[in-house]
């Protein structure tokens, strides 16, 4: 639903509408009704349409079973309800499109269509409804600017967020880590992959009888790091692969790990210097934990908008493949 994107859904589903007021200018649209959103009407049309797009944006041109196309549906349906709903409220709240902004997105649209290149009663047309879809995108964007701008916390409020969310300021656990990589291509014999297992073995039992990691990296390995002794730096996890993390999760500092068979080749690691999780003092983070603070009150303010909305409204699903409670689960006073 709206917010879960980086766009917003209903910003999405606004585009998708884009299209059919094109469409619609130059070609006769079914007129069955998906929904009605306090008396008005959500036609098929319009919500084939915006499936048909979101579908290509979300899945390219792979195919889509039955069951993940119609829980799209019900996500487009619901954005689409959505955006009437919000343009009703910055309505009824007066708030105006800024003309400059709604001329910028207008311009946008109309080369994007290339209308100009339109026979005129077509273009008449199509440039009464691109204005009209431009006042109402600046709308949307307008009311979302408006509910989701929060002020600045208290101290006391602020080291609140920061004692109820530590895990957000805790620097993960590091390990420091060097790598001799014997590389072996993918596609090598598997005669090749067992001599690269058979050298990294002898390495293993050279370094374990004091030779020098860096040196043997500087000699041996194939990986960027060996420049440097095979130094990687500090890596945490989710930064290596299954097979690497493995190889490395138990070792002591100083330890060499044993022959790690990777997609790249065959590894040696050796862990250098671990060091725990790290909870960041207060001072060190106030500016992001501020940061977070405003993004999660306009993201709970946002919420609360379109639930309150959704609950006062009279919402009609008429559309036979999918039932309220697919587009929200906490709506409780759709008529189906």
């Amino acid at each position: 639903m709206i917010g879960r994107q980086s766009l917003g859904l209903w910003q999405v589903c606004f585009c998708m509408l884009l299209v059919l007021a094109v469409s619609a200018v130059c070609a006769e649209q079914p007129n069955e009704t998906a929904a009605r959103v306090n008396g008005k009407v959500l036609t098929v049309a319009e919500l084939d349409t915006a499936v048909y797009v979101a579908a290509r944006q979300r899945f390219y041109h792979g195919r889509v079973d039955d069951q993940r196309m119609l829980a799209l549906r019900a996500e487009v349906l619901g954005g689409l309800i959505d955006s009437r709903l919000l343009l009703d409220e910055a309505k009824a709240r007066g708030l105006g499109a800024d003309k400059t902004l709604k001329e910028q997105f207008y311009q946008r649209l109309s080369r994007h269509y290339g209308i100009e290149s339109m026979p005129v009663d077509h273009r008449l047309q199509l440039e009464a409804e691109l204005q009209h879809r431009a006042e109402e995108q600046v709308l949307l964007q307008q009311i979302e600017t408006d509910v989701r701008s929060a002020g600045l916390p208290s101290e006391a409020v602020l080291k609140q967020f920061y004692q109820d969310n530590l895990a957000k300021f805790t620097t993960p656990p590091r390990l420091r880590l060097s790598v001799i990589l014997l590389k072996v291509a993918p596609s090598a014999p598997v005669q090749a992959w067992q001599a690269a297992e058979t050298e990294a073995k002898q390495l293993r039992e050279k370094l374990e009888s004091g030779a020098s990691f860096a040196k043997q990296a500087r000699l041996h390995s194939g990986d960027a790091s060996a420049e440097n002794g095979g130094d990687l730096g500090f890596v945490h996890q989710g930064m290596l692969s299954r097979e690497a993390q493995q190889a490395v999760d138990t070792l002591e500092v100083g330890e060499v790990s044993a022959a790690s068979t990777l997609l790249q080749g065959v590894a040696l690691f050796r862990l250098e210097e671990r060091q725990e999780a790290k909870v960041n003092p207060f001072e060190q983070v106030r500016e992001r934990a501020q940061g977070l603070w405003q993004r999660e009150q306009a993201e709970k303010a946002w919420q609360a908008l379109l639930r309150s909305l959704r609950a006062k409204a009279k919402i009609e699903i008429t559309d036979n493949n999918m039932t309220a409670t697919m587009i929200w689960a906490q709506k409780t006073d759709v008529v189906q």
